[in-house]
């Protein structure tokens, strides 16, 4: 609402005359951040799971992809006081509701609501009273925003995205990073990403100037799109253009900004050193390094991993292992725990293994500045 609005009146004793109640902007005698706790605890009371915060589509971090912003256009208030003159209270608001759709990056659906409250009851009128009635206006609207139709028919619908296919794996080539160099840690943090989906969050890597990611298939799911979190604080959306769930691998294609890793063909070697990078746990904590040895080479289910003791944990799933050199040897996949937790027995795809099962083909660049759009291989083959 617009500062200097007069949205209520204060009645004074025997509820003979009236004081404006002005609207002053973020000067409030209502604590804005209630309202968010307010509308959480009505959509748990309904059934949904929601998270709390006071800002309008700008907080990133969660992995929420439908989010819902109140925008208060009206407010009409009531007070008369003090006891035992007063017959109480009475405060009606007008929300418009807006749902954006952080993948679509849009807003969806627009809804306006208006909610009444009022009690007989006479109290003193301070600013614990007024902020519990404009409280208890906005659970009305709240409750009325999940009574309409179009708003639970939106909250309900399966996604609209298309699923990826783990069937039309033609064979691609893509701008891999230049065979044999070496970077440093620090620089091949900022090639790793969070991905954020509607079902939590993992870690992807960039193979191609061209914008490619590897992760997980369990982290990018048959989600069609994705939220790509990258070091530097900034959010795009990546599409899921390819995926095998068997091997549990995804490429991912978004806009091109972080060179790529590169990535090593020869086999991991028992002993060697190795390092982890990944988003474990929280998305506060995206960059985590970690580092541990080779234990073993394993088959499991017919398909090759590389064991290792170096530390990950959810939220790593889709993240690199590296090598000393910051060349890639595999991706975080799964580990085992036990009672006590991570018992640091966990398991990596081998690289070459990853881009077999998604028909990849690298093809060397000298530098980013030579990669152009991908090409498919000029010899299809069949998988």
């Amino acid at each position: 609402m617009p500062d200097g609005k007069v949205w209520g009146y204060v009645a004074s004793t025997a509820c003979l005359s009236r004081n404006p109640l002005v609207w002053k902007g973020s000067n409030t005698a209502v604590r804005l951040p209630l309202f968010a706790s307010v509308f959480q605890e009505e959509l748990r009371e309904d059934g949904f799971t929601a998270e709390s915060t006071v800002n309008l589509f700008e907080d990133k971090s969660r992995s929420t992809t439908l989010m819902a912003g109140a925008l208060i256009t009206d407010m009409d208030a009531r007070f008369c006081a003090p006891p035992p003159f007063g017959p109480g209270a009475n405060m009606s608001m007008t929300v418009e509701w807006q749902i954006y759709d952080e993948l679509k990056q849009a807003i969806v659906l627009r809804i306006t609501t208006t909610g009444e409250t009022s009690d007989t009851r006479s109290e003193l009128v301070t600013s614990e009273s007024i902020e519990r009635r404009a409280l208890a206006a906005f659970r009305v609207n709240i409750r009325g925003l999940l009574a309409n139709l179009a708003f639970r028919q939106q909250i309900l619908a399966e996604p609209s995205t298309p699923k990826t296919s783990a069937t039309n794996n033609d064979p691609l080539q893509f701008l891999a990073a230049k065979p044999g160099l070496t970077r440093s840690m620090a620089e091949v943090t900022r090639s790793v990403v969070t991905i954020v989906t509607s079902e939590g969050h993992g870690t992807g890597f960039v193979i191609a100037d061209d914008g490619y990611l590897l992760t997980n298939h369990h982290v990018a799911g048959d989600s069609g799109r994705v939220r790509v979190h990258r070091a530097d604080g900034t959010d795009t959306v990546g599409e899921v253009v390819r995926g095998d769930r068997r091997r549990d691998v995804a490429l991912i294609k978004t806009t091109p900004k972080a060179p790529a890793l590169v990535l090593r063909h020869t086999q991991a070697q028992l002993g060697e050193t190795v390092f982890a990078i990944g988003t474990p746990l929280d998305k506060e904590l995206a960059g985590t390094l970690t580092r541990g040895v080779v234990s073993s080479l394993r088959l499991d289910g017919g398909q090759s991993f590389i064991q290792s003791d170096v530390a990950v944990t959810h939220g790593n799933s889709g993240g690199p292992l590296l090598d000393e050199k910051g060349q890639v040897l595999g991706i975080t996949d799964w580990g085992l725990g036990g009672d006590s937790g991570n018992l640091n027995l966990n398991f990596f795809i081998p690289i070459d293994d990853a881009l077999r099962a998604l028909a990849l083909t690298p093809a060397p660049v000298e530098s980013p500045q030579v990669a152009a759009a991908p090409a498919k291989a000029s010899a299809p083959r069949k998988r």
